[in-house]
């Protein structure tokens, strides 16, 4: 019996470890549970391509549009960090299409903010079991006139959550800057300005003296290579207003950068102008042809001056 005693003696003396094992796994179970909550986010739809059609000579601003539509089938919101890279990583806080500068920011009242911590980060909240839209505008930063066609840059959107930890893949966003071939034109003096549409501009020789001179200068832009093209209406010739019985006429020649018009048809030139807001700037001169004998009036003709890109 003492060898027994002996025996048991130690064992009494150990503390009994299936209380402890049972409390920790209590603990195991109490930890887990929060879990349940958890945000479970994921992209609704494809955002698509952010196009921007640029116009370098209109008034009024280009912009493109970026929605993100984010689905939260958690039990907890999901407060997002989204970040524009690109292909190689950095942040693509601006971008230069065709010269053009372009930045992508929050739309008004889209619920984005800007991160404190993060550059060119921004904080989103989708709320639990519910879909929200991030919404940006790709707006033009700076101007420039590039040649037709179409730019694109192809970006990342990192999703991840505040602390930094990735939520979904990086989606690809492509931005496209698409400009049109477009030209414009303007009398130098005129009232008008560039894209008015057509206007009605007067050469007034006064009173009519062979080899009379007036000077105007026709100013053009365009982003494309375009085509000048010149016709008079009664084919180099003024006709005396209101007179449709005597042929009373006065003739007259046009010269552009030096060079003489025929005014017999239409007439066109191929020009390039450079790719500025300012364009170029071409002279061109009136001159009224032998004025002998003529019955006294008004005579006039309508000249036309249009430019088109090719």
């Amino acid at each position: 019996m003492s060898a027994k005693s002996a025996y048991l003696s130690p064992c009494l003396d150990q503390p009994d470890r299936r209380p402890r094992l049972a409390l920790l796994i209590a603990a195991l179970v109490l930890a887990a549970a929060p879990g349940a909550q958890a945000c479970a986010l994921a992209l609704a739809g494809d955002p698509g391509t952010v196009i921007i059609d640029y116009n370098p000579f209109a008034s009024g601003p280009s912009t493109g549009a970026l929605d993100l539509k984010f689905k939260n089938q958690g039990g907890a919101d999901c407060d997002l960090r989204l970040t524009l890279t690109s292909e190689n990583g950095a942040i693509a806080d601006d971008l230069s299409l065709g010269g053009v500068g372009i930045r992508l920011r929050p739309r008004e009242l889209s619920g984005l903010r800007a991160s404190d911590v993060k550059p060119g980060a921004f904080i989103f909240l989708v709320p639990k079991d519910s879909t929200a839209e991030a919404q940006f505008d790709a707006a033009i930063t700076a101007d420039a006139v590039p040649e037709a066609g179409t730019y694109t840059s192809d970006l990342k959107l990192l999703v991840e959550d505040v602390d930094g930890n990735t939520l979904l893949p990086s989606i690809p966003i492509r931005v496209q800057l698409v400009s049109t071939p477009r030209a414009q034109l303007n009398l130098a003096g005129a009232a008008g300005v560039f894209g008015s549409g057509s206007s009605v501009e007067v050469v007034d020789f006064g009173e009519a003296v062979t080899g009379a001179t007036r000077n105007i200068f026709v100013q053009v832009r365009a982003n494309a290579p375009s085509t000048l093209t010149i016709k008079s209406q009664h084919g180099g010739i003024m006709r005396r207003l209101g007179d449709v019985v005597t042929d009373s006429t006065v003739p007259y020649a046009i010269e552009l950068e030096g060079a003489p018009i025929d005014l017999a048809d239409t007439w066109s030139r191929a020009i390039d102008p450079p790719r500025t807001l300012a364009g170029a700037s071409l002279p061109m001169l009136f001159k009224l042809g032998t004025v002998t004998g003529q019955m006294a009036g008004r005579y006039q003709d309508v000249v036309t001056i249009d430019i088109s890109p090719n």
